[in-house]
């Protein structure tokens, strides 16, 4: 009886471990500086396992691996910043908040069941299932992600209300108080940046004189990313009134 109770204990610990967001360092290349949830200063990362809260900063050329319980891991890359993370939001766990720098993420099918896990940016937020996929976030805050196998589905944390769906092959880019753009193969380009078009009209007062002003034109800054209709069927939008509630992104199926 005892045997069978270490032996069911131990066939629980991934499941415990998880609960606590704890991740394995399973491999360190260059310089990793981290800090502990409950430090101010940081410090090489020498520990073998991080915790929510932790932060991590990989310099230039460095590189981290840190694997979930499950056998789920992330490749972090050169000059990248994140924390990490452990709450559950309505049906999805985050993972890691990466503030900068680029992450792929190989995300595990256990009994072919898909693990709900989700991946936050300070743009976007990233929901997977068996999914293996890059996130990369630049200086302006854009969260550019690729789908390379499986499917995942992306939404701008701030606007809930849309949300896109990346099959294996595809990409979109989420950039600050936008939707994220329509998607498109990997090896295409997207357009990154953004385009005002500025208007100038003449407009008399009162007494005849002619006043310049202007008018800003917002909207056409995805052109080259979207079709005359934005939803193509590579992305959708939900008319819930509960998607506009946190943890109400969907995951791809």
């Amino acid at each position: 009886m005892r045997k069978l109770l270490i032996v069911f204990a131990l066939l629980l610990l991934p499941s415990v471990l998880l609960a606590q967001g704890t991740l394995r360092v399973s491999s360190i290349v260059g310089q990793v500086d981290w800090r502990g949830a409950s430090s101010k200063n940081f410090v090489p990362l020498t520990v073998q396992t991080v915790q929510p809260g932790d932060e991590i900063h990989t310099a230039p050329g460095a590189s981290v691996i840190l694997t979930v319980p499950d056998g789920s891991y992330m490749v972090i890359s050169e000059n990248s910043k994140l924390v990490i993370d452990d709450f559950w939001s309505g049906n999805f766990k985050s993972i890691i908040n990466l503030m900068l720098g680029q992450v792929r993420f190989y995300i595990q099918r256990l009994g072919g069941r898909p693990n709900p896990f989700s991946v936050r940016t300070p743009t976007a937020l990233i929901a997977v299932r068996g999914t293996t996929f890059d996130v990369i976030v630049d200086a302006a805050q854009f969260a550019e992600i690729r789908c390379l196998e499986g499917r995942v589905t992306v939404e701008n944390i701030a606007l809930s209300d849309r949300e896109v769906i990346l099959e294996q092959g595809y990409k979109t880019l989420v950039r600050p108080g936008e939707f994220p753009l329509t998607p498109v193969r990997n090896e295409a380009e997207l357009n990154r940046n953004r385009v005002v078009r500025v208007q100038r009209k003449n407009v008399p007062d009162a007494n005849g004189n002619s006043i310049p002003s202007i008018d800003i034109l917002a909207g056409d800054n995805d052109r080259r990313n979207r079709n005359s209709d934005p939803l193509t069927p590579n992305s959708r939008t939900n008319d819930n009134t509960q998607r506009t509630k946190p943890g109400s992104l969907s995951f791809p199926r």
